[in-house]
Formats: C-alpha cells, structure tokens, sequence
C-alpha cells in the first residue's frame, strides 16, 4: 500500500529577520512528536551569528545536526571538539545532562532535530558522535540521490544509532524526477520540504516549510515539480514512549525529573564550559 499525505502541518516562523529565518516544524499546536522525534528546527543564515553559538545545556534528548550547507564548530562540557561541513550529521545523547556550544564559519542552512530518550534512558550517561559526508551511505536512481542518515531503506543502514527505532534519510531530487521506497516497518513517518516542491497528483504542490504526516503502507513515492529541484528530510520511526514535558532545552518523561534538570544544570552537575554555569 502506498503512503499518502494525511496531515499538511505549517511550521512556526520563530526567527525572520533579514539574517537569519528559522523555521519550528515541531512540537507543533497540533503535534507533539512524530515518531520519537519530538523537535524539528529548519535554518538558514548567512552571517557568522548561530542559534546555539553560547553555552547551553540539554538534558533526556538525542540532539541529531545536518548540516546542506556551510560549516559550524563545536564544543561541549564531554571534551569534545569536533568540526562540521555541508553534508556531516552528528548525534548527542544528553542523557542526564550535558553542554555544548557550536560557533558556524559563515552561512549556514540545516536540521537540528530532538529524540526524546525512553524513560528508562532519561538519564543516560551523555555520548557524542560525528559523521562525515563521505561516509554517509546514499542510494542513487536517475536524477535522484537519497542519504540515509539514520535507519534503513532498500538494505541500506545509515551510520547513525539512535537509542529510539529511527528513520532520517535526505532526498535530493532533480526537476521532475522521482523515488519510490519502501518504508513498510517504519510505525510513524513524515516529510519536510527543505527546498523546491513535491509534485501531488490532483493537489497544489508540497512547498517549504510544512511537516506532512503520512498515512501507513509499505512504500512512499517522491515526485519533484517539474520547475526546480527539491530537498526532503524522510523523518519518522516507533512513536515517542512516555510523557513528554518540556522545559527549555530540557525533555523529561515526570514533572520530578524536569524539576531535578533544572537543578542539575544550576548546580554545575552537567558540567561547564566557557564558566557556564556560574
């Protein structure tokens, strides 16, 4: 059975300035998650300024970064240091706490997106990883590049381990060309319109900055518009476990545990870095 669109959500416009436009694509009114993806950010800037350029923790998350364009530093209160090009990902487990800080080279376009962590890995020990372009597998038809970032499509697994069944793939497609994939086992999937339009028999095309929930089946075509070409993150995976509540940069499954990162961070219990937390 084919998936099809079910639910067209528009995304938040947070930050439009002339600089920078950051677009909020989850949580939503409407929707708190899709699959274990509980935050989607979708940037685009063209100074040096970041979103996340001054030390600030997270806590019961997998902080996942992709980046389309530029590059972008970071550091955190683990130790590591790490540079990111157009093309890497990387992935943090904060776990109980931890913090970092990532300062862009330039201009910069990408996805910041949350998991949240099962309640029985809310407290986790932090992790970090990184991902190079170059090793990022990809699947290539006629006109059609596909990334797999995390999960796997047609055989192919992407680097990326989340704690949470996950799917993230990147779909490149040129003007007019088209994918077929088979998503069978994947509970809950989505797609957002990084660039371009989706072609919808019948319908007005899928633009930018939009999450569409899809219907269940086995299979997903993607069609761009004859016109120009179209970036689409493939996101989804087995649906959030536990409570959600969120405190800032903080995601815990009990009031009790929101309350204790807040305490943990204040305290200096998730580390510091650049004297933060006083």
């Amino acid at each position: 059975m084919q998936r099809t669109i079910e639910t067209i959500l528009p995304s938040q416009r947070v930050i439009d300035d002339g600089d920078m436009r950051l677009w909020r694509a989850l949580p939503l009114p409407a929707r708190t998650s899709l699959g274990p993806f509980v935050f989607i950010d979708h940037y685009r800037h063209h100074s040096r300024r970041g979103i996340g350029d001054s030390p600030h923790p997270h806590a019961g998350i997998e902080v996942i970064s992709y980046l389309l364009e530029g590059g972008v530093e970071h550091r955190d209160s683990l130790g590591f240091k790490d540079r990111l090009e157009a093309g890497d990902a990387q992935w943090i487990r904060a776990g109980r706490g931890m913090l970092h800080a990532e300062q862009p080279s330039g201009g910069r376009h990408g996805l910041q997106l949350w998991t949240s962590l099962p309640p029985e890995q809310k407290l986790a020990e932090p992790a970090y990883a990184s991902f190079r372009a170059a090793d990022i597998p990809e699947i290539k038809r006629a006109g059609v590049q596909v990334r797999v970032v995390a999960g796997r499509l047609e055989g192919v697994e992407g680097p990326m381990k989340t704690t949470s069944p996950t799917l993230f793939a990147h779909v490149r497609l040129d003007p007019g060309a088209s994918i077929t994939l088979p998503v069978g086992d994947v509970a809950e999937l989505g797609l957002y319109v990084l660039d371009g339009r989706l072609d919808r028999e019948g319908d007005s095309p899928l633009g930018p900055s939009a999450l569409a929930v899809l219907t269940s089946g086995e299979q997903i075509t993607l069609t761009a518009t004859k016109d120009q070409r179209a970036d689409v993150a493939l996101l989804g995976g087995a649906p959030v476990q536990g409570a959600v509540l969120f405190g800032g940069p903080f995601v815990m499954d009990t009031p009790e545990r929101l309350a204790q990162a807040k305490r943990d961070f204040a305290s200096g219990k998730m580390g510091r870095l650049d004297g933060v937390p006083f």
